[in-house]
């Protein structure tokens, strides 16, 4: 997201050790309206303002460390949330990062499609990430990143360590790896995953994801593209697969971006999920200053009952649209 600075760099008391430091506040708002065909209420306004703050500072030593936090303002009661906060360290060895931080075998996502997101992308990204948490209810969200980047290679592994609060319900042991490759207008990776998770009965079992993805920038037009397959072991060793793939595509010309998203998952039917596919076209017009306009439409797609992973079942088809403006400061 793109953020201008609201309030000017404010320079801190300079203290023992600390080189130089310094504190700025950006922020962003939003207002549009969403539809939903298989919502109870099909059309809605939504609206919010989202407040972010970074710290950072460079220690004698030419450590740099910080801290970035973003609280969101919604139109639901003027309510105010925290929407994760990441506190970090980097040099010569990299850069750790602490908290809300991305799951290493993510080194490069799609984009989604429309204003405030019609979750094209997610169900391309099913398998990859925490994502794949949410088909077995569970959460594998990473706590500690720790990335290194020299010339066009990223590395980056991640893990879910236990926190003072943590409970059975969110304690599973989680690690990733992944590496981005750039050359040129091009990239390609590699990511992996292994979850321990609630599978079966006895329920300790494992969720391993291994997943490919690359891009190019040609002039005007822009492409990502992913694919993932995972392996899942209930306590038993009893085994079951799934596949996700989609890709992403914008062209830009002068201030408008039109965006095409594409996505496709595939479950072996012992999951209880129902295969998913999802295709959406958006715009996004610049009108300078910080501000733009953006809408899109997209078709998601379930089929058969996900309670039985029964395949051959209904199909569930829901259309979903968004349109709003945004305004960044």
């Amino acid at each position: 997201m793109k953020q201008s600075r609201l309030i000017a760099t404010t320079a801190l008391v300079a203290t023992a050790g600390i080189a130089n430091a310094q504190v700025a506040v950006s922020g962003a708002a939003k207002a549009g309206l969403v539809y939903n065909s298989e919502g109870q209420q099909k059309t809605r306004l939504l609206s919010s303002a989202t407040v972010v703050f970074d710290a950072s500072g460079e220690s004698d030593g030419g450590l740099t460390f910080g801290f970035n936090t973003n609280f969101i303002v919604t139109n639901n009661g003027g309510s105010v949330e925290n929407d994760d906060t990441t506190v970090y360290m980097s040099g010569a060895f990299g850069k750790m990062s602490f908290g809300a931080v991305a799951e290493a075998d993510e080194v490069a996502g799609l984009s989604d499609i429309g204003w405030d997101g019609l979750d094209v992308d997610d169900v391309a990204e099913a398998l990859v990430g925490d994502e794949v948490g949410d088909l077995l209810g569970q959460s594998f969200g990473h706590n500690v990143n720790y990335t290194y980047a020299t010339g066009p290679l990223v590395l980056s592994a991640s893990t879910r360590m236990k926190t003072a609060h943590a409970t059975d319900a969110f304690d599973r042991e989680s690690y990733a790896a992944g590496m981005k490759y750039s050359f040129g207008d091009y990239y390609v990776g590699l990511g992996y995953a292994d979850h321990s998770a609630d599978v079966g009965n006895p329920s300790r079992g494992t969720v391993k994801v291994l997943s490919a993805f690359g891009g190019a920038s040609i002039g005007a037009i822009k492409v990502a593209a992913l694919y993932s397959d995972a392996t899942v072991k209930d306590g038993l060793g009893n085994k079951a697969g799934a596949e996700a793939y989609g890709l992403n595509a914008s062209y830009t010309m002068d201030a408008l971006t039109v965006s095409l998203g594409l996505g496709r998952a595939n479950f072996d039917a012992v999951l209880g999920q129902a295969d998913q596919k999802s295709i959406g076209i958006g715009a996004a017009y610049n009108l300078g200053g910080g501000a733009s306009i953006s809408g899109g439409i997209a078709r998601v797609e379930s089929v058969g009952d996900e309670n039985q992973g029964n395949k051959t079942g209904a199909t569930a088809k829901e259309t979903r649209a968004d349109i709003g403006v945004k305004f960044s400061f």
